[in-house]
């Protein structure tokens, strides 16, 4: 029998790893943002502070990557924005 898929519809949630903290911006975002928009609402809750964890600052996202993962039966739809690694995958 094949995995159901539980439909979450088109949000995602945004999740922001910035100075070694990760954190949940708290609403969700259209998961079809695109890369650069996503950035965009990623630095500006940073800068206010709105990102519970990471602390409020200004961030310079330009480099960072965007992943992206579908809804599974366990979770909704994730999308997340984190710094290149020098190893593995961007």
């Amino acid at each position: 029998m094949a995995e159901e898929i539980v439909v979450f519809g088109p949000n995602a949630r945004l999740m922001v790893t910035f100075d070694g903290v990760q954190g949940d911006y708290l609403d969700l975002i259209s998961f079809d943002t695109p890369d650069a928009d996503a950035k965009r609402i990623a630095a500006e809750a940073i800068a206010t502070g709105y990102i519970p964890g990471i602390r409020a600052q200004n961030a310079n996202l330009g480099d960072f990557v965007v992943d992206r993962w579908q809804a599974t039966a366990d979770l909704p739809p994730r999308i997340m924005i984190r710094p290149k690694t020098p190893f593995g995958v961007a």
